[in-house]
């Protein structure tokens, strides 16, 4: 019986000695270098501006109010305006268009966009849709498709295979049509809005801003009035895309609407999906006692909007000249934030401000009459952003460090990897070879990419085979270069890549049992990311057959069923050898 018992519990150890993992580590803080989990899109600390370039080079007269759009590719969009003689466009003023292709970093030749005017076409403003269609409004007294002697709104459209025909937009106008502005949202839908000087809807003769969509079947919309509510003059409206599908509008006013006293003031409104219901319009400049002027509001992105304009308003010290001022607008609460002033360092006039937004930052530019350490004259660009993690705002960089001139209407806009590209007016004439003529001016604000996040690599262990990684996306990154090393590192200075991926995931195959260390690089055309995190896996030969993939508490499991077994067939056996043992004992009894 006691042989039976030892034999027993042998076999139930090496059993579930067999049964468990070859090792049981996991990982450990220790065993790995970290960094924050708090990943940031960009580290602007580090970027930089490019050399200045000339986009007007073609034009010996001036170029006047200009703007940019960028696509999903990144390929820059530019649309301007000019008395220039080139291209058969006549003494008149004309809209022209240009375009900067990614894929081969050049700029293409200059186009001429107002084909059928006879007249002056003036004030274009551009957007692009998801299939890098580029759409263009202007206004233009040219007496075409019925539009009169009037000013009026003009549309078409460039594709790849060129300009389409064009539209004519203000059909219910009977008086001058002015300032348009136009974004393409992402189901390709083109809204448009402009000021209007016609008596419609009973909106009275004063301006007012008229509002228009063109559908998916190439169809536009009857004209609606943004500022019903208005009994002044409206203009300078400006829109952009809201959420869930909803548009955007803010324009300046004279109205006393809603608190906003006899001083003129920035207003909003909001069109519901559907582009029917509208919202109360609203103060955004609700601090101001002076005139404000020329808002422009951002897309939504992160559930906020902004909005920026210059304001006469002696507001937290910023003085009785103009500065730039600025807000943001919850979604959720439908509240907007206290008003704060952008420039107040400057004892001169600022103006002309634009802006755009993504997920971590606000970058704003804008015309400022004060010289910097003997930087030009008194009218530079300036350029300045809001982290929003920390709600701080950098210190102003003047972009107009190399003239000697007036520097005016500068105009701002991202692309996919974050980087930013300004273009403005300048009279410098030494720029370049620009000449003594107003040009239009070029840079681009860029850097390296963020330090990427590697995932921690699941299984831990793992056997010998395919192993996954995985990573967050880094806004600013084309390629991600994959470091494997035996032990730990923290620098690939010396290392070979053993690959390169363009997504953020990638799996690596390995034959040899042992610890297996990985790292990760973000690059783009401007240069390598700080490495990652340090992330390591130990691989293992496959030794445990079937059990390979289970955990501890299933094997423990497992094997208690096994001791079950064992147990029931120990049992068996002992009544066997117990039956044949008193069978043999009785029988030699009876022989006796």
């Amino acid at each position: 019986m006691k042989r039976i018992k030892i034999l027993f519990t042998i076999n139930f150890l090496v059993l579930l000695v067999g049964f468990l993992p070859t090792s049981m580590n996991v990982n450990s803080l220790s065993d790995k270098v970290s960094i924050d989990d708090d990943i940031r899109l960009n580290n602007l600390s580090s970027w930089w501006w490019e050399p200045l370039e000339l986009l007007s080079a073609e034009f010996d007269t001036h170029n006047y109010i200009s703007n940019l759009a960028i696509d999903k590719d990144n390929n820059i969009h530019t649309i301007t305006y000019s008395s220039e003689d080139i291209l058969l466009a006549g003494t008149d003023i004309d809209v022209f268009y240009k375009k900067y292709d990614y894929s081969t970093k050049t700029w293409g030749e200059m186009e001429l966009v107002s084909t059928e005017s006879t007249a002056h076409s003036q004030r274009p403003c551009i957007a692009v849709d998801h299939e890098n269609t580029a759409h263009v409004v202007w206004y233009d007294t040219t007496n075409i498709l019925g539009s009169g002697a009037d000013a009026d709104i003009f549309y078409k459209q460039r594709t790849s295979s060129g300009w389409g025909a064009v539209e004519l937009v203000s059909t219910e106008s009977s008086a001058n049509s002015y300032i348009p502005w136009i974004v393409v949202d992402s189901n390709g839908v083109v809204h448009v809005s402009w000021e209007d000087l016609t008596d419609y809807l009973s909106c009275g003769g004063d301006s007012d801003i008229f509002y228009k969509y063109r559908s998916l079947s190439d169809v536009w919309s009857t004209s609606q009035v943004v500022s019903d509510s208005s009994t002044a003059q409206s203009t300078e409206a400006v829109i952009a895309l809201g959420d869930q599908g909803s548009i955007l509008f803010v324009w300046e006013d004279d109205t006393d609407y809603a608190g906003a006293g006899i001083d003129q003031d920035i207003f909003f409104r909001k069109l519901k999906n559907g582009f029917i219901t509208w919202y109360p319009v609203s103060v955004v400049s609700s601090e101001s006692t002076s005139d404000s002027y020329t808002p422009t509001i951002s897309n939504e992105v992160g559930g906020l909007y902004h909005v920026v304009w210059y304001d006469i308003t002696n507001y937290n010290g910023a003085g009785v000249d103009q500065d730039i001022f600025y807000k943001s607008c919850s979604i959720s609460s439908n509240t907007w934030s206290m008003t704060e002033v952008l420039s107040p360092e400057s004892p001169e006039t600022s103006f002309n401000s634009d802006l755009v937004v993504d997920e971590g930052y606000v970058y704003v530019v804008w015309r400022e009459c004060m010289s910097i350490g003997g930087v030009g004259d008194s009218n530079n660009v300036f350029f300045k952003y809001l982290d929003l993690d920390t709600n701080t705002w950098s210190p102003y960089t003047v972009l107009t460090y190399d003239h000697d001139s007036y520097g005016a209407r500068p105009k701002i806009d991202i692309d996919s990897l974050g980087h930013l590209h300004v273009i403005w007016l300048d009279t410098t004439d030494h720029l370049l070879g620009s000449g003594i003529d107003t040009d239009l001016f070029y840079k681009k604000f860029v850097g390296a990419p963020m330090q990427p996040f590697l995932s921690e690599i699941n299984p831990n262990p793992i056997s010998v085979g395919d192993i996954s990684l995985s990573w967050l996306l880094v806004q600013d990154a084309t390629n991600y270069e994959i470091y494997r090393e035996t032990s730990q590192f923290s620098s690939t200075s010396g290392l070979t890549a053993i690959d390169t991926s363009t997504t953020t995931s990638y799996t690596d195959t390995v034959t040899v049992a042992g610890y297996y260390y990985y790292a990760v690089v973000a690059t783009n055309e401007y240069g390598e990311s700080l490495v990652s995190n340090v992330e390591f896996v130990e691989v293992t030969e496959d030794t445990s057959g079937i059990f390979a993939s289970l955990e501890i508490g299933e094997l423990l499991i497992f094997a208690g069923m096994v001791l079950g077994l064992q147990l029931i067939f120990s049992l068996l056996t002992y009544t066997i050898l117990s039956s044949k043992i008193q069978s043999a004992a009785k029988t030699k009894r009876g022989k006796k």
